[in-house]
This record gives C-alpha cells, structure tokens and sequence, in this order.
C-alpha cells in the first residue's frame, strides 16, 4: 500500500477559542472528503482542508503517494470524486474549472509546465506573454528588460538570467524558478508547484522556499509538493511549521 502524503502548514498566531470568527475571511481553499479514485483504487484522501489566502502549504509524500494528483485538482486540473466538496478561491469545483484555472497557476509538473533545454530564457518569456495575451495582440521579443519585468519578482535578490541564456545552461534553482516565474506571470490567487526537490541539494533547495515564502507573502496562497519525509524539520523556516496527521483523515483547520 502506498504511503499517503502529509500535508504541513506554516504555524499562525492561533485565535482565542472563544473569540469571535463572523468577520473572518472565507479560506482560499477549503476541501472536506476530497478525494480521487482510478481504477486501480484510491489515488489520494479523504483529506479535509481550510488553508488561508497567503498560507504556504507543503505537502509531503513518496513517489505514487497522490501529491501530484491532489495539487493538480486544486488548480482545477484534474477532476476528483463526485461526493467531494471543495471550493477553491471562491469557485467550487468541479462546476468552475475554467474559472479556477483562470486563477490558479502550476509550475514544476513533469509533462505540464516543462521548460524545453534548447530554448532561451527570452524565448520562453515571449511565449508566456504570447499565451497570456489577448489573441489580437502580437507578442513583443523577450529583451532583457522585459525578461526582469518578469522574473525578478520570483528571483529576488538572486541574479536573473541573461535573456540569451539557453535553458540547458541552467542550474536546478533557476531552471526552477524560472518555471514559478512564468506560472507567477499569470497573476494567480493561487500557485501550486510540484516536485521542489528537484533541486537534489537541501541547502540550494532553501533558496526555492525563501521565494515561495515570498510569493506567499504577498498574498497569493502556495501550495508545493516534495517527496523528502524530513523537508518540515530540516528547513529553516521564517514561520515555523506544523505537521499534520499522516492518514489524510483530519486535516481541517492546519491555518488557525
């Protein structure tokens, strides 16, 4: 049987047990009984979930474990059982797919937002521009400038590459990155981003989380995936996290 993934939060201040929620905002995701099922059984869940605009959220779990699978049905990508309840930012899914997909952005899905290695890093900004933009409007070349615009909001402090740079050139971080990047270009109220341990090194894979961190900070609720069981309790986080009950059975209010 495969091991079901573990979904962490970041640790809020936690509201008084007798204060009054009227006036607290709805969350940008919330999930009760969500779950998938193939043929060949249960893919992920049941898992409940309240995660709140401009939470980062890590979900944890080997590889066949339904990591994947559940960020790409929050993003309205994939469809999940018919008795599962699930809103996200104000969309309930699946009767507002198109909508959520309108808001929700992906980035690191092997076969989705894979990034070809024989293309510059400007080409690949015009072409994202390109599909973003209304169909009457011709896509301008990608010039440096423009290539800051873009990814320097993702990049931080850290050097954004040369426009002319080929994306075989380079490394894990920035490859990665750049796809946030261009998945952040969408605007989105929601980013879900698979796989960050792509990047193999721990250390250089701190960079990724302080950006994610970032992104998150501004509002836009991110959820990422990795398959290191001890990613939690090895990062150092500016907010420390909080781990949640490894069956997916109870997983409501993880950002109080």
């Amino acid at each position: 049987m495969t091991a079901a993934p573990e979904i962490v939060a970041p640790e809020a201040d936690a509201p008084q047990a007798d204060a009054p929620q009227a006036d607290a905002p709805p969350p940008a995701v919330r999930a009760r009984a969500l779950q998938l099922h193939a043929d060949r059984g249960a893919v992920y869940g049941p898992v409940d979930l309240d995660l709140a605009a401009g939470a980062l959220t890590l979900i944890q779990g080997p590889q066949g474990a339904g990591r994947t699978s559940l960020l790409l049905t929050l993003a309205g990508r994939m469809v999940p059982d018919a008795s599962c309840d699930l809103v996200v930012l104000g969309h309930r899914l699946p009767r507002h797919r198109g909508q959520v997909q309108r808001e929700a952005a992906v980035a690191g899905f092997a076969g989705v937002d894979e990034l070809d290695d024989s293309v510059t890093v400007g080409d690949h900004v015009r072409e994202r521009l390109a599909w973003l933009a209304p169909w009457y409007r011709r896509a301008a070349r990608a010039d440096q400038r423009r290539v800051d615009a873009v990814l320097a909001p993702v990049f931080g402090d850290r050097p954004v590459p040369d426009a002319g740079t080929v994306v075989w050139h380079l490394d894990e971080v920035d490859a990665l990155l750049l796809r946030i990047a261009l998945a952040m270009a969408q605007r989105p109220g929601l980013l879900v981003v698979d796989d960050v341990d792509q990047v193999h090194d721990r250390a250089r894979r701190r960079i990724v989380w302080d950006r994610l961190e970032a992104i998150a900070a501004t509002g836009v609720t991110v959820v990422a995936s990795c398959a290191a069981a001890d990613e939690a309790a090895g990062t150092a986080w500016t907010v420390v996290p909080v781990s949640a009950p490894t069956d997916l059975t109870d997983l409501t209010d993880l950002t109080d």
